[in-house]
């Protein structure tokens, strides 16, 4: 249904673009009516984890995601609701939810980290996550638990705080990335 309001290709493909660039970046909030209703899984699974990114980088999260983001980060972030199914048109046990991660910090101390930099063209910025080595300065991501690095397009952070309670919740997410090196300058 969604590819049917928003086509791909042809009259209206800008606004396509448009609306997938701001989930894959979190760039700006979107509207309810941007949004895919149904999401229908490609490959049957036997479970399924509780928060994953779609093709599109859409991250797709299950109510209990949701809360403990929720309680980390109040109204904060965008949630959608939307329906998971199989192709055969069987439900998938939810509810389920879009969410759009919007804040941005700067929080990366790039000289201790290992980042790639295409100076005037930030949009080529990228995090090197196969050597995971980044440092990350909490002093810059106060009352935040959930954010995306501001420098580089597309990442995106979470604080230990909230990696804990998912943990400790035994959800299981799409695989994270951790900072290795986590230091308080001044």
């Amino acid at each position: 249904e969604w590819k049917e309001r928003f086509p791909q290709w042809g009259p209206g493909s800008e606004v396509t673009a448009r609306i997938v660039d701001g989930w894959r970046s979190g760039a700006r909030k979107l509207e309810a009516e941007q949004m895919p209703r149904v999401l229908i899984a490609e490959k049957p699974r036997k479970s399924w984890p509780d928060m994953f990114m779609t093709t599109n980088a859409l991250i797709v999260v299950r109510d209990a995601v949701k809360s403990i983001v929720e309680d980390y980060d109040p109204q904060i972030h965008q949630f959608f609701p939307l329906k998971l199914e199989t192709k055969r048109g069987l439900d998938i046990e939810g509810p389920w939810f879009a969410m759009n991660v919007t804040e941005q910090r700067e929080t990366i101390v790039i000289g201790d980290s290992i980042v790639n930099r295409v100076e005037g063209m930030p949009e080529l910025n990228s995090i090197s996550y196969y050597y995971r080595d980044v440092t990350v300065n909490p002093a810059f991501q106060p009352n935040i638990h959930l954010w995306r690095e501001r420098t580089f397009r597309r990442s995106m952070f979470a604080s230990d705080e909230l990696i804990g309670a998912v943990k400790a919740a035994e959800l299981k997410i799409f695989p994270y990335f951790k900072a290795k090196a986590l230091k308080v300058l001044k």
